[in-house]
């Protein structure tokens, strides 16, 4: 897989402030005000990380890395929410941050997931997004509008999550 490339069409700066305040904003009312978001990581479906009107109405975005310990808990949570929401248009894509290939290939290998795989070694992806801790995840519009986001993932996270995706779904 190939590394982040990155449109900019407004300038760097005011692009970041958009994002800045998207990600301040946890609920859907105000994600709709927020420009969307451009990010054109490719992901082992052959779409764009983040695309519009790709397959999906909902798009969780996952970063981890093999060393996150979180990371193998919220693999399996995210098979589950595949398996149960991508027939309603849930489509996920787990960003992957490792340097070494080898550490990424092996996590995965052991994780087996069934959703989208991406990977970004230079984490640009995760710059874009100002991602704080291991495991981020962002659920997004289909129109790259952010709607919520969350740091971390532990098992008492789950319903609070499923909840959220559910209510993106319609």
């Amino acid at each position: 897989m190939s590394a982040a490339a990155f449109s900019f069409a407004n300038g760097r700066r005011r692009d970041c402030l958009a994002l800045a305040a998207a990600l301040l904003t946890l609920g859907p009312a105000g994600a709709a005000d927020a420009p969307p978001l451009e990010l054109q990581l490719a992901a082992s479906d052959g779409h764009p990380a983040l695309s519009d009107g790709g397959p999906g109405r909902a798009t969780y975005i996952d970063f981890w890395a093999s060393w996150c310990t979180p990371c193998r808990l919220s693999f399996p949570w995210m098979n589950e929410m595949h398996d149960r929401y991508a027939g309603r248009g849930l489509r996920i894509v787990a960003i992957g941050l490792d340097r070494r290939d080898t550490d990424a290939r092996r996590f995965l290998q052991q994780a087996q997931p069934r959703f989208s795989i991406a990977l970004d070694p230079a984490a640009e992806s995760a710059r874009r997004l100002d991602v704080q801790a291991m495991p981020s995840s962002f659920l997004f519009s289909t129109e790259r509008r952010l709607i919520f986001s969350h740091r971390g993932f532990r098992l008492d996270d789950r319903a609070e999550l499923e909840r959220r995706l559910q209510a993106a779904l319609g």
